[in-house]
C-alpha cells in the first residue's frame, strides 16, 4: 500500500489515523508539526505516496507547509489532503488555490479517508450513490461555492 505522512500536533488524532491506515497496509510516518512535515518528506526514500496533513500546527501551518512542499523538486509532487475541523469556506478555498487534492473535516468516517486517500492515489473506487456529507475534494470546491451543489460523483 502508501506510504503516508501524517502531519498532526493532536496526539490523539495521530494516533487515530495510524491505526485506520496500519490496519488498511499503509506504511504511516508522523510529525507534529510543519517544519517536520517538510523534513520527512525530503528525506524518505523510497518517496512518500501523499501527506494527510492538519492546517493548525505548530511552527508551520498548514498552508505554509504546502508552500514549502511545493518549493522542493522532491516533494513538490506529493498529493496532499487536509484533514481539519475547519469548515470555515476561507480555508477551503485557500486550501484549493494551494493545490490540495482533497479536504476532509474531522470528525470523519474512516472508510471515507481511506476512499479519499485511494482516489488521491489514483486508484479505481467504486462509486457510492450518497450525498456529499464530510469528505469533499478540492475541485469540488467551487462549483458547489458558487452553485450550492453538494454531488459528490461531480468529476474532480
Amino acid at each position: 500500500m502508501a506510504r503516508i505522512i501524517i502531519g498532526e500536533d493532536n496526539e490523539a488524532n495521530c494516533e487515530l489515523l495510524k491505526k485506520i491506515l496500519s490496519r488498511n497496509g499503509h506504511r504511516v510516518f508522523v510529525a507534529h508539526n510543519g517544519r517536520d512535515v517538510v523534513e520527512m518528506a525530503k528525506r524518505l526514500q523510497p518517496q512518500t505516496e501523499i501527506i494527510l496533513l492538519d492546517i493548525m500546527m505548530p511552527i508551520m501551518d498548514g498552508f505554509q507547509t504546502i508552500a514549502e512542499l511545493q518549493r522542493d523538486w522532491r516533494t513538490q509532487s506529493i498529493p496532499v489532503i487536509m484533514i481539519t475541523g475547519s469548515n470555515d469556506l476561507k480555508d477551503v478555498l485557500r486550501s484549493k488555490s494551494a493545490g490540495v487534492v482533497g479536504y476532509v473535516l474531522k470528525p470523519f468516517e474512516p472508510s471515507d479517508l481511506l476512499e479519499r486517500i485511494d482516489r488521491a492515489l489514483g486508484k479505481e473506487i467504486v462509486q457510492k450513490d450518497q450525498p456529499l456529507v464530510k469528505v469533499f475534494s478540492a475541485g469540488d470546491l467551487s462549483s458547489k461555492a458558487t452553485s450550492g451543489t453538494s454531488d459528490e460523483n461531480q468529476s474532480e
